[in-house]
């Protein structure tokens, strides 16, 4: 139990090191040796955390979609709201997407389809973050709510797309895209 833990810390660590580098130099052209290098540990430790550099982006992955999860939840909690709720779910998604552009900028990171894929393959880690906005929309009295949280989430990469196109402040938006979004969950 004690090394599991242990080792738990260490990937979390790792995590923390590796996505400072994934999110500088991006994961097409990373190599485990140089994430390795960057996190202070041997290539063969890396890989005894992780078994490929794809697991270890999924792992980053999950793990960044943890820290969201947790930050939602904290940025709840002084919200009474669930309109309130929801636009500070769009803002603070915004706010992330915001400060990892060099990684959004990378052709299969920055692939809005990349979460789609990753739940064909894996078990979705975005999930809890979908059921809680799902528990929101419910109070709202809108119809199929999972669905629509789904929808939500989607929809603000439409936001995030123009983003980086045109390099625009995008949490400028979270009105707007709250209101257009709602607008549209009516005739769902």
């Amino acid at each position: 139990m004690l090394k599991e833990k242990i080792k738990e810390y260490k990937k979390e660590l790792v995590l923390q090191k590796a996505g400072e580098y994934l999110e500088q130099k991006g994961f097409k052209e990373a190599k485990m040796a140089d994430i390795a290098k960057h996190c202070g540990i041997s290539v063969g430790a890396l890989y005894k955390l992780f078994a490929s550099k794809d697991e270890l982006f999924y792992e980053y992955v999950r793990y960044q979609v943890a820290l969201f999860y947790k930050r939602l939840q904290t940025r709840f909690e002084f919200l009474r709201t669930p309109q309130e709720r929801i636009k500070e779910f769009i803002k603070l998604k915004f706010e992330l997407f915001m400060e990892k552009k060099a990684l959004l900028k990378d052709t299969l990171a920055g692939d809005p389809l990349f979460f789609v894929k990753l739940s064909a393959n894996k078990e979705n880690p975005a999930k809890m973050v979908y059921e809680l906005l799902a528990k929101e929309l419910e109070k709202l009295g809108l119809s199929n709510p999972r669905k629509l949280s789904y929808l939500l989430n989607y929809y603000t990469y439409g936001y995030i797309e123009y983003w980086l196109i045109y390099d625009t402040n995008l949490v400028e938006f979270v009105e707007e895209a709250y209101t257009l979004f709602m607008d549209g969950a009516k005739n769902v």
